[in-house]
């Protein structure tokens, strides 16, 4: 992609809680070697990641996630299935950019968002793209009402 990636803008930022009950399925997949790199097409592009991952499996999209990052974010609630357990920080998308998601200095995907989509910080600072139907049903803005019931 020859456009210049996206800049996260934390003045457009708002906090975000997980909603209560959303379960992925996620599978570790383990290397001796931890540069490893593994290629993953997914329906919003193609990942390259290094190391250990997750093949994760969240709603009707699957992907892979860092080892670390996700640890990080979510919580096991049994075998293989996992609940995210950390705010996120996202705007919408008011124009086409193109986001990439940067693990450790090594760049994991690139992925354009539309106009509409979200672009959403975890705490452990990866940045990526989700569609607003997707990013609605699984995160609640902080300090609303639908995030304290």
């Amino acid at each position: 992609m020859d456009q210049q990636a996206h800049r996260f803008d934390d003045a457009r930022a708002q906090r975000f809680l997980p909603r209560d009950g959303v379960e992925k399925i996620a599978v570790l997949v383990r290397t001796t070697d931890p540069d490893a790199q593994t290629e993953i097409d997914t329906r919003f592009g193609r990942q390259r990641l290094r190391g250990e991952f997750y093949v994760v499996a969240d709603g009707d999209a699957s992907y892979g996630a860092a080892r670390r990052e996700f640890e990080a974010t979510h919580r096991s609630v049994g075998p293989n299935r996992w609940v995210k357990s950390a705010p996120v920080y996202a705007y919408r998308a008011d124009e086409p950019h193109l986001v990439e998601t940067v693990i450790d200095d090594h760049v994991e995907g690139s992925v354009r968002a539309r106009p509409g989509d979200w672009i959403v910080r975890q705490h452990t600072g990866e940045v990526m793209v989700i569609d607003d139907d997707a990013f609605s049903a699984r995160y609640v803005a902080e300090g609303s009402e639908a995030a304290t019931t």
